[in-house]
């Protein structure tokens, strides 16, 4: 006879079956790869990397809190490196939305937790992305600021932000886009807070948006 056990908590047994959708979307891009060419073999190697991160974020969230990892020091890495990365994440949302990608790296370091900033900075250009009309270009740049620390720069060409949702972006569970919960900016201005960075957004109705985040130089003093 079997020990009657605790109940698991719905979010456990929700997480478990994420886990298991993805055991299977892995395998399936597996199963294809060798069924299509160059380009959709790429492609399909960008879907298994989300996959495994997406894993990987399941498994924390179900590891007891005293089991997971300590905090790593944070990397110093090139403005280079973390755009190429984000390039990554977003090219194929961009060309599934007919959006344009323009992408500008300065020189220059941060001092990181390159994963958290990689998905921070993902999260504004793939904002930027769906808030894009077709045909437009979103433009993604860093450059060395004037006081020795690196601007990064998002801007879109869609239809802007109204001044009462402006105000509020960062509210999480708040959005201006129809499907959005607000969520991608809040973590973004966290991760950016937590860098010792600053994240500014201008935008107007007609006009487009600009989001810009100041990050602290990587070089040690």
């Amino acid at each position: 006879m079997l020990t009657p056990r605790p109940l698991l908590p719905p979010s456990a047994v929700r997480a478990h079956a994420l886990k298991n959708c993805l055991a299977i979307v892995y395998a399936v891009n597996k199963l294809i790869e060798s069924e299509v060419g160059e380009i959709a073999q790429r492609r399909l190697s960008r879907s298994q990397q989300a996959v495994r991160r997406m894993v990987a974020l399941i498994e924390e969230d179900l590891r007891p809190p005293n089991s997971l990892p300590s905090e790593e020091q944070p990397d110093c890495v090139s403005a280079a490196q973390l755009l190429e990365q984000v390039r990554g994440r977003v090219e194929d949302l961009a060309q599934a939305k007919g959006v344009r990608l323009s992408f500008r790296a300065g020189s220059g370091d941060v001092r990181a937790d390159t994963p958290a900033l990689t998905e921070a900075l993902a999260n504004l250009v793939m904002n930027a992305i769906q808030s894009s009309p077709v045909g437009t270009t979103v433009a993604v740049t860093s450059d060395d600021g004037t006081d020795g620390g690196q601007l990064f720069s998002v801007r879109d060409a869609g239809n802007g932000i109204a001044p009462q949702d402006l105000r509020r972006l960062g509210t999480p569970f708040h959005s201006g886009r129809e499907g959005g919960y607000g969520l991608g900016i809040a973590v973004a201005c966290e991760v950016v807070a937590r860098h010792g960075g600053l994240t500014r957004i201008e935008s107007a109705l007609g006009a487009g948006t600009l989001v810009s985040v100041w990050l602290p130089h990587g070089k040690a003093p």
